[in-house]
């Protein structure tokens, strides 16, 4: 499964096990309350916690969350 992380750093393309819509959004829930807003480690803490791998290639995500307006999109149809 493929996941997007789009913010003005840059988006960030990430990999891993399948997850319902839910529990990537809990995930990423989670991670907002507890990462450091200093270090800005989002992604660093969000693949620790939960698995997932960054990737260069470009393949089209099954989620996105944006995280300049808090929200999660589901692309699976």
């Amino acid at each position: 499964m493929v996941i997007e992380i789009e913010y003005y750093k840059g988006d960030t393309l990430l990999y891993g096990g399948k997850c319902s819509f839910a529990e990537f959004q809990e995930q990423v829930n989670t991670v907002e309350k507890l990462y450091d807003r200093k270090e800005d480690n989002f992604v660093p803490l969000l693949c620790r916690m939960y698995g997932w791998t960054v990737t260069t290639e470009k393949v089209e995500p099954q989620y996105i969350y944006d995280r300049d307006v808090i929200k999660c999109i589901n692309l699976i149809k």
